[in-house]
This record gives C-alpha cells, sequence and structure tokens, in this order.
C-alpha cells in the first residue's frame, strides 16, 4: 500500500500520522510512493521509507531472536519461572506449566499445591544460594513427588527489578548417583567378603582333610579353628559396618548459632596444638546438631592421627560465613604427613581405609550427612606437608 505526498501540508501530516500509526501497530507495509515526487517532498519520502525499512529489519530481527530464545528456554527440562520483587509472574517457561501446574498462573502463592511451603521458601531464597524441596509435580495424568533443586538468579530489565528461578527435578540425577554409589558399593563388599570367606573355606577344607587322615595335632587343629573364628568375627564385625552406613537418620533440623557449635568441639578438643579461628559466631545454621558434631569429631580425631608423629603439632579449625553465597564454611587443617593422590580419590569410597584396625565408614557417612543437610565435603592434601577438609553446609 502506498501514500501520496500532497503539496498541501495538513493532507501531508495526516498522512505521515497515518505512517507512524502505522508503524507503532508493528505494521510495516506503508510506503509513500516516489513516481510522482519530485525535490524536497521526494527526498522527505525517501528518508522516511527508509526510516519505515529500518524498523521493519531491526523489528524482524528481534522477533527472530525473541523467538529462537522462547523456543530455546521452552525446551529446557528445568522449571524456570520470572517473578518481580512482590513475587507476581511474569514468565513461565513450558517445563514449569506442564511439571508444576498444567495450567498458567500469575503468582508465586499460587505454587502452595505443589508444596506449602514453597511460595515463602523462594521469596526468601537469596541470589546464589539453593535450597532442596520435595514437590508434588505432574507426570502425565498422574501426580508423583520429586526432589528438586531450587536457585535464583536477580537481573534488571528496564529500570525494574526481577527474580529467575530455576527449579532442576534431581530425581533422575540422585537415581544415578544412588546407582553408581551402590554397584561400587557391591565390588567393595564382594571383595571383603570374599577376602574373609576364602581362608575360611581353605581351612575348613584343611581340617576335613587332616582329621579323616589325622594327619593334625590337637594344636593344628586348635590354631585352624581359631584363625576361622578370628575372620568370621571380622566378617561379622564388617557386614555390622555396613549395616550403620545404611541407615543414617534423616536429619533432625533445629536453630544453633556457628559459635556454640564450635565451643563444645573446643570443649572436646583441648589440646594446645588445636587453634580455633571463628567468625560470625552468632550466625545461626538450621542442622541436625548431634550429626554435623559426629562430623566434625570426625574430622578432628583424624587430623589429630595425622599429626601423631609430627613434633610440631598443628591443626587449626577455622569457620566463617561466606553471605553471598549463603554458605557457612569450615575448614580443618593438619600439618601431618599428607594424602597421596591415589589414596585421596578413594577417601571417600565405603569401606576404604589405609588405617590398620578402621572400618573405612567415617568419611563416607560424613560425606551421607553433609549431603543430607544440604551440603558437601571436599578434601585437599599435600603429601608431607598438610591436609585441608572443608565442610560446607547452607544457611
Amino acid at each position: 500500500m502506498y501514500l501520496h505526498l500532497n503539496p498541501f501540508y495538513n493532507k501531508s501530516i495526516r498522512r505521515l500520522r497515518q505512517m507512524i500509526h502505522a508503524i507503532r501497530m508493528r505494521d510495516f507495509t506503508l510506503h509513500f510512493a516516489l513516481d510522482k515526487l519530485r525535490g524536497e517532498e521526494r527526498l522527505l519520502a525517501e528518508e522516511i521509507n527508509a526510516v519505515v525499512n529500518e524498523f521493519r529489519e531491526k523489528t524482524l530481527k528481534q522477533e527472530s531472536q525473541y523467538q529462537y530464545f522462547d523456543t530455546l528456554l521452552n525446551t529446557v527440562g528445568d522449571c524456570l519461572i520470572v517473578t518481580d520483587d512482590k513475587g507476581h509472574i511474569h514468565w513461565m517457561n513450558r517445563t514449569a506449566i506442564n511439571s508444576l501446574c498444567g495450567f498458567r498462573i500469575y503468582d508465586i502463592t499460587d505454587l502452595a499445591p505443589v508444596n506449602s511451603s514453597l511460595p515463602q521458601m523462594m521469596l526468601e531464597l537469596r541470589a546464589g544460594a539453593k535450597k532442596m524441596a520435595r514437590l508434588r509435580v505432574r507426570n502425565g495424568n498422574d501426580v508423583v513427588e520429586r526432589e528438586y533443586s531450587i536457585t535464583t538468579t536477580n537481573f534488571f530489565d528496564k529500570g525494574f527489578y526481577y527474580k529467575l528461578y530455576s527449579l532442576q527435578n534431581i530425581h533422575e540425577v540422585v537415581q544415578r548417583s544412588e546407582s553408581e554409589a551402590q554397584q561400587q558399593l557391591v565390588r567393595v563388599l564382594t571383595h571383603e567378603i570374599m577376602n574373609s570367606l576364602t581362608p575360611i573355606i581353605s581351612l575348613s577344607d584343611t581340617l576335613t582333610e587332616g582329621m579323616k587322615d589325622e594327619s593334625l595335632s590337637q594344636d593344628d587343629i586348635t590354631q585352624a579353628l581359631q584363625a576361622i573364628n578370628r575372620r568370621s568375627s571380622g566378617l561379622l564385625h564388617f557386614v555390622e559396618n555396613y549395616r550403620k552406613l545404611q541407615y543414617i537418620s534423616s536429619p533432625q533440623y533445629t536453630d544453633v548459632k556457628l559459635g556454640e557449635l564450635i565451643t563444645d568441639l573446643q570443649q572436646l578438643f583441648p589440646a594446645p596444638f588445636f587453634h580455633f579461628d571463628i567468625q560470625d559466631t552468632e550466625q545461626i545454621l538450621r542442622i541436625d546438631r548431634s550429626q554435623i558434631e559426629q562430623v566434625l569429631i570426625n574430622l578432628l580425631k583424624n587430623a589429630e592421627e595425622a599429626v601423631r608423629d609430627i613434633e610440631d603439632k598443628n591443626i587449626s579449625i577455622s569457620a566463617r560465613a561466606e553471605k553471598p553465597q549463603h554458605i557457612i564454611t569450615i575448614n580443618v587443617e593438619d600439618n601431618g604427613c599428607g594424602i597421596m593422590p591415589e589414596v585421596l580419590e578413594r577417601i571417600f569410597v565405603p569401606f576404604f581405609t589405609t588405617k590398620p584396625g578402621s572400618s573405612g565408614i567415617g568419611l563416607s557417612v560424613c560425606r551421607q550427612i553433609a549431603s543430607l543437610h544440604g551440603g558437601s565435603i571436599t578434601v585437599s592434601s599435600t603429601p608431607l606437608k598438610q591436609t585441608v577438609f572443608t565442610l560446607q553446609l547452607p544457611m
């Protein structure tokens, strides 16, 4: 459709207003016809047509980018939700709509049927922090419970503050991790059981043959039976440790001040080579106090054993609140003999140990407890110099 510029001023203004209105309505089909125009009128019409073409190209590019990102975000497997600072929902991707409610919702409080505490949890969640929640989500025509990891990012757009929430279904991740851990555990169990049963069977065969031909003395028989008893007791002890490993109770959360938690440890480990450096003593932790104390005691006992043969012993315990990340970091560092790389990579594997008489479940239990709290335990070590265990817990 083409408009002709007219020598009469009011008619030109009217047509120019039509052009501007069309642009505002994202209609770029209007152009001025140039065939009957001359001089300044033609130059003006060319400029206006050029502006319209430029607007059209930019708009098409923006729409193309929008379609690209919209398609991308709607194919993401995580639930994505954008809200303002009041909790009003401005956008949800298709996964969020299909999984959480089945239809478009407009306020974060509408997520209460998924989990009654979810709206408040999301409103209080700070950028960089992570929360875990069990949500009732849609799976086809069924409603199932799944474990979700919830994070958020803040951003500004056109002067307004928004929060982008990501709700990740970690059910499959957890299942895969549990399956891998179970397979690894089965390998360890098989190895340990076979190590115990093989000498028992061998000794039993020797006893049977010796008693048939009376080639064994009474002392030989007694020693063989004692060896069988020791291996059987060891196997029974191993199975009992496995039972303990399998049944770690769910945390019973209470509010605990960081300073109080560490003060109790100072009383349990009064030796002068223990050095405590605690910041943010009033910081509140939401933890199972007994379980976290168990973790820290285990780490401190390991450190104490590591420096046993060191003349100038030093074990430092530092704790601080990393508020931007909303985590508490507790480091246990010793100047002992360190841990060799080949041992370090297996140190959290159940029943793995380099200590005579140790069950090898202590650090594995510690990691499980930290994981149940939404935290983690890591270790770094320099052989013959130092070892640092780091426990991180959400605030």
